[in-house]
Formats: C-alpha cells, sequence, structure tokens
C-alpha cells in the first residue's frame, strides 16, 4: 500500500475502502461506486496505485479477500443470534439468506447490536405469497416470521436495562394499598419486558435447538409469551390469552382497576374463578420481576 502523507489523506483511503469492500455487488462496483468516486476517483484498471498487488493476488483480488472476509463475518453473527432459524432453514440457506438481509439492510450502526434489527422485518416483506393448494406449505414461512421474531426478542430483552440492578415491586409494597387506592394503582414494568404473539409454539422449538436437541416443526398454535430477564438470564413464559391482555393493559399504562374490568369482560368465569386467577397472575408477575413499582394514579 502506497505511504499516505497526510491524516486527512488516511481518512480517505480508509472511507473509500470501507465503501469498495462492503458494496453488494462486489469490489469492482464498489470502486465504480458514487460513494468510492467521492473520496478517490480512481477507475479498477489503476487500483494497483491505491493497493499494490502482491506476490500471489492482484488488487482487485486482495480487495475481494476483505469483501468476503466483511460478508462473512456479519453472516456469523446473524446465525449467532438467530441459532434456532438456522437450524429450521439449514447452515447453506440461512446463509443466503443472511446475504441477502444486508443488502437491503445493510449496517448503519458502530454496534453489532443492532445488525440483526430488521430481520424478522425482512423475513416479511419477502415472505412469498401463500398458496391455498399448497397443503400448507404456507405455514413454514409463517413458522419462520415466528422463530426469527423470537430469537430477536430475546436479543432486545438481554441488551435492554433490567431488573438485577433496579429491584423490582415487592409484595409489600403492593399489600401497603388501601383498597380504594388498588383499583387506580399503575404499575411500571422493567424495561425488557416483551409481550409477543405468535401463530407456533417457537419457544418451545427454540429452547430444544439450544440444548443441542434436533426438534421438528410443531404444529400451529395460537402462543402468547411473556419474556422477561432475571439474574441476566432471559425467561420466555407462555400464557393465556386472559393473561397476555391483561399483562399488555398493564403495560400499556393501564389502571389495576381496567384491567380487571376489561379482564372480567372478556371471560365467561364467575367472580370468584376470576378472582382466583388473578391472584395467580400477581403472585407470578411478582415471582417473575415484571414490574418495577406502582406509578401515579389519576
Amino acid at each position: 500500500m502506497t505511504l499516505w502523507q497526510s491524516r486527512e489523506e488516511l481518512v480517505k483511503l480508509q472511507k473509500w475502502m470501507l465503501s469498495v469492500i462492503t458494496h453488494p455487488d462486489g469490489v469492482l462496483a464498489g470502486v465504480a461506486s458514487a460513494e468510492a468516486r467521492q473520496q478517490i476517483d480512481a477507475p479498477p484498471d489503476e487500483l494497483e496505485q491505491i493497493i499494490e498487488r502482491s506476490h500471489n493476488l492482484t488488487s482487485v483480488e486482495r480487495l475481494q479477500v476483505y469483501g468476503n472476509a466483511y460478508y462473512a463475518r456479519l453472516i456469523e453473527c446473524l446465525q449467532e443470534e438467530f441459532p434456532a432459524t438456522a437450524h429450521a432453514l439449514g447452515e447453506e440457506t440461512f446463509g443466503a439468506f443472511a446475504f441477502e438481509y444486508l443488502q437491503a439492510y445493510p449496517p448503519r450502526s458502530y454496534t453489532l447490536a443492532k445488525l440483526a434489527a430488521d430481520f424478522p422485518r425482512f423475513l416479511r416483506d419477502t415472505r412469498p405469497a401463500q398458496d391455498t393448494d399448497d397443503g400448507g406449505g404456507g405455514d413454514w414461512a409463517d413458522f419462520l416470521i415466528d422463530l426469527a421474531t423470537l430469537e430477536r426478542t430475546y436479543s432486545e430483552v438481554f441488551d435492554r436495562p433490567g431488573p438485577e440492578r433496579q429491584g423490582t415491586l415487592r409484595p409489600d409494597e403492593v399489600a401497603a394499598l388501601s383498597a380504594d387506592q388498588w383499583p387506580n394503582a399503575r404499575l411500571v414494568p422493567v424495561d425488557c419486558l416483551r409481550l409477543i404473539q405468535l401463530r407456533f409454539p417457537v419457544h418451545e422449538f427454540a429452547s430444544a435447538v439450544r440444548h443441542g436437541q434436533k426438534p421438528t416443526i410443531p404444529s400451529p398454535a395460537e402462543t402468547y409469551l411473556v419474556v422477561s430477564r432475571r439474574n441476566y438470564v432471559v425467561h420466555p413464559r407462555a400464557v393465556s390469552k386472559l393473561e397476555f391482555e391483561a399483562l399488555m393493559g398493564l403495560s400499556n399504562g393501564r389502571s389495576v382497576g381496567e384491567v380487571i374490568s376489561l379482564a372480567a369482560g372478556s371471560c365467561d368465569l364467575d367472580f370468584e374463578q376470576l378472582s382466583i386467577q388473578i391472584r395467580g397472575w400477581f403472585q407470578r408477575w411478582s415471582a417473575d420481576g415484571l414490574f418495577i413499582g406502582i406509578g401515579a394514579s389519576d
């Protein structure tokens, strides 16, 4: 490589090389791109003035080594974040999906934590049209979208602030509320709480893959998941639709009284049965550390 005399020239070279090796259509397209030519306007046949050839490789081939390594590392990162999705698709097919995703959503952040943020959306947007005569084959795409959504949710829950240093709502804090205060109380969820509705029980499939098993694709089943974190470990829990909607209401700022009223109006349980269920919910929510406190009431 030539000796660059100033910091400004070195910065231009770095930006040029980044544009070249990350171009989705290859390094030659990268060299010809407007972004690269804005830094160094050099045609492909003059590349040796910028990047010297080696004993065995031309300048273009040397750049291609870096370009291939760049995409290989990003695909490896995606595979690490979506192990169950990669297992379901197979390594080669997952790699093809991942490469197409990186072209549609090239990295824009300094951190790899955001690399996969749009992967479930990419799968939804590129989902093939469901064929009513395919014998149910369209469910395969739905399964993959659900699985990727779950695994991305796991990453988000792990990265968000959790209850480890904040502490969570204690039973004695709840007990301290009077009968008049309790219906108006608004519970504050932990930042890492996620509630997701899925068409498949993909949490079971993902768990089996992570434990080294080779699970089969499950049958469709409406699934409601509460995903949270305790002691820096992500925990998914399947719940009933009624409990899910109650948690969703509390997470959206509804009061305890509003949530209980909505639950009573959407189920066939009598008052005593519903009361037992609600007590069980709050016990589990407290044990799971889903709320950090009680917010201001109206």
